[in-house]
């Protein structure tokens, strides 16, 4: 146990500059020796420890990553844009497993199975009972860690089914029956993370210190799980005795369970859609970038330099000169699925388009212009606009595809369609990116990762009061609530397809997507198919010169969905250090 606060100590000492602790600590023992005792006495240490558990969870921060390897680990929080197939990526270490069709039980893509922060939620638990701190501190961080813990047993349980349920720290000199865990049955996990969302809600205050959970951040985490555990039990299998799958008849419990986390976070009405600007697309563009706004329920924060991410520096245009730039692509399938302003079907007739695509683009739900870039977006930097053509036609019709060549004083390739990396859709993702980061470098990215958010809750409220009671008002206004937001034509009327629908618009790239089709089991309609790319051309051999658009598999591989891939393996290693851990049907 003490050499787990050893590991951590040195987070504390920065935590504790930063909370201009530093003359109280000079007072206490040698720093290689801080006892169990200090830490657990002292609000400030306790409070440090607290702030490393929500540091060290990797989830919480989305596709902003950890500050590894300039804000991604090892790519992975990427890899649900691309195995959703939201978007695509030439990155060669990069393309999706799953995509492929050849993940096995090695593992090695969206993989969270940390016992580690576990086992330091479960230590934390324990000492600060023991400690001096006051009652009311206890209480609340005996609350927040247990948020934790419950937030992390949900990342695990949505990519592998039942896992382990662990509450208190093992010790290493434990028998084998002991240390080697079975996994729990997956309705298990889930009620875990349902009870204790109830339990710690009652606790949390209403509001707090930006970054840290509230009663709303436990009663999201609920509104989500319970969601997720229903539609398992309704269009799952159970498997391995119930290690994977739930039985349908408990599936209008969760619906239910979800449904009334959603209804009292609306209903308590401290959240709202963010709706400051009058201009859609800059509004919708504006929620993931104003920090602590109306519709924020849990952000996970970034400061500085020092505690900054790299999401501009790996998704602005080439053109911007970043290092990297371009890395992810949404799929022409993206941009076909956004409506059009009147509601009706926004699939574009790429064959037959010519001339700009802004025109269209504009005509289309705006939160497709906030979300992805074209060739003729406005953007930052050094030149008014996204140039993305990939090549011009000659006069005689010929191909010509040189970089950083001209022909009839036109660059060949459009400027951000060149360099190290390349996209490879023909679209940018502009979703998250800050118009004003002209220039940005590693880590120098503050926005927050919008963790839990309100439209979320509406959507969550839609779908699991469709799932109880069929069409009705609440569930249509629930969605014409966000559409009306987003200033794209209202429903008349409501469906499940219709539901689904903008959950995967509002919520698109946020890593919600391939979960969603997960347990929905509807990935196989959805992802058996290639993605695409729709690339601008400049024709000097047409009257009058203009782009035309020519569509192709954006990828070097066809798409292969695998029913086995509802789940994740929990990987051979993972099994070799555990015996008692059995395999997931399908590896």
């Amino acid at each position: 146990m003490k050499n787990s606060i050893k590991t951590i100590i040195s987070f504390l000492l920065v935590m504790l500059f930063a909370q201009s602790c530093q003359n109280k600590l000079l007072d206490k023992e040698p720093l290689d020796i801080i006892s169990d005792a200090v830490v657990w006495d002292d609000p400030a240490l306790t409070g440090a420890y607290m702030a490393n558990l929500y540091g060290r969870i990797t989830p919480l921060a989305g596709l902003y990553g950890t500050n590894i390897f300039g804000g991604y680990d090892d790519f992975n929080v990427f890899a649900s844009i691309v195995a959703s197939g939201e978007g695509c990526t030439n990155l060669p270490w990069n393309l999706t497993l799953i995509g492929q069709g050849i993940l096995n039980g090695s593992g090695g893509e969206l993989e969270y199975f940390d016992y580690a922060i576990i086992r330091d939620i479960n230590i934390f638990l324990i000492n600060l009972k023991r400690g001096k701190n006051t009652a009311d501190l206890k209480t609340q961080y005996n609350a927040q860690a247990r948020f934790l813990r419950a937030f992390v047993y949900f990342e695990m349980v949505k990519r592998y089914g039942g896992v382990p349920i662990i509450m208190t720290p093992q010790s290493i000199d434990a028998d084998s029956a002991t240390l080697f865990v079975k996994r729990n049955k997956e309705q298990e996990v889930y009620d875990l993370i349902g009870k204790e969302c109830d339990t710690i809600s009652t606790i949390l205050p209403a509001t707090d210190q930006p970054g840290r959970v509230t009663k709303y951040g436990a009663l999201a985490l609920k509104s989500r799980a319970m969601l997720y555990a229903a539609s398992i039990a309704k269009y799952g299998t159970v498997q391995l005795d119930g290690v994977v799958g739930i039985p349908a008849s408990e599936a209008n419990k969760y619906w239910q369970a979800s449904l009334d986390a959603s209804k009292k976070i609306i209903d308590d009405g401290q959240f709202a859609l963010f709706n400051k600007y009058p201009d859609k697309a800059f509004n919708y563009q504006s929620i993931f970038l104003e920090k602590d706004n109306i519709e924020v329920i849990l952000a996970k924060k970034f400061f500085d330099i020092n505690y900054g991410h790299s999401w501009d520096d790996f998704e602005n245009p080439n053109g911007n000169y970043t290092y990297w730039g371009c890395t992810y692509s949404p799929s022409a399938q993206m941009v076909d699925s956004y409506d059009m302003l009147d509601g009706s079907d926004g699939k574009i007739d790429w064959q037959n388009l010519k001339g700009y695509l802004r025109p269209i683009m504009l005509k289309k739900d705006p939160r497709c212009e906030a979300s992805i870039m074209y060739n003729g977006t406005p953007w930052i930097g050094n030149r008014d606009t996204v140039a993305l053509w990939k090549g011009v036609y000659s006069e005689t019709g010929e191909k010509l595809l040189t970089e950083y060549a001209t022909y009839n004083g036109r660059d060949v390739v459009g400027l951000d369609e060149t360099t190290f990396q390349r996209p490879s859709t023909g679209f940018l993702l502009k979703k998250f990116l800050d118009p004003t980061h002209k220039f940005p470098i590693t880590n120098s990215s503050y926005q927050d990762w919008l963790t839990f958010r309100y439209a979320e809750i509406l959507l969550n409220y839609a779908e699991a009061s469709f799932e109880l009671n069929g069409p009705n008002a609440d569930n249509l206004n629930a969605v014409n609530q966000i559409r009306d937001r987003a200033g794209v034509a209202v429903l008349s009327s409501i469906t499940l397809d219709k539901i689904r629908h903008e959950r995967r618009i509002e919520l698109a790239f946020e890593e919600h997507t391939f979960y969603d089709l997960r347990r929905w089991r509807v990935a196989d309609q959805e992802l058996n198919t290639n993605r695409l790319a729709a690339f601008a051309y400049w024709h000097f051999n047409t009257t009058p010169n203009q782009y035309e658009y020519e569509v192709s598999n954006a990828e070097t591989f066809n798409r292969v969905w695998k029913s086995a891939y509802n789940y994740l393996p929990i990987n051979e290693t993972r099994i070799n250090n555990n015996p008692n851990l059995v395999e997931n049907p399908g590896y």
